[in-house]
């Protein structure tokens, strides 16, 4: 399996992938708009996506956020993470994990961050399991909800 950054080329498929996440359907991006958004992450991060053997089973989004704090050193935030139903529980999450982290890493970032709605205790675990720490709390506000 390799982690690469994705190409236009992978959006479908990698949007594919959210919808066979347990929650409920979002509507379909047209065409058009695949290529800009593709576009408008590239500007400030990338999508990459876990590639086995011309199979995409999973895939992250990795922001760099510019930050007059720490130095000036950025930092980083993962988000949108996903791994194909039938490789779940297969490394393939940890894999994504350790390449979001070392990319953070290797851009000079002070910090590399995620938030996750999963409550299930095996998905919390899973990301302490990565390295990641649970002592923050989050706050959001969702303006689809």
């Amino acid at each position: 399996m390799d982690i690469r950054h994705a190409r236009i080329e992978d959006a479908e498929t990698v949007v594919q992938l959210y919808l066979g996440y347990d929650r409920p359907p979002e509507p379909a991006i047209a065409p058009a708009d695949l290529v800009r958004l593709f576009a408008d992450i590239t500007r400030t991060g990338y999508i990459a996506v876990a590639d086995d053997d011309g199979e995409i089973v999973g895939s992250y989004t990795l922001y760099f956020c510019a930050s007059l704090a720490r130095g000036g050193r950025p930092f980083a935030v993962i988000e949108n993470v996903i791994v194909a139903a039938h490789r779940r529980r297969q490394d393939v999450g940890r894999a994504l994990m350790a390449h979001a982290r070392d990319a953070a890493h290797d851009a000079g970032c002070y910090k590399v961050m995620l938030a996750t709605g999963a409550r299930r205790p095996q998905n919390l675990a899973f990301y302490e399991s990565c390295g990641f720490s649970g002592d923050k709390v989050g706050f959001q506000i969702r303006f689809d909800a």
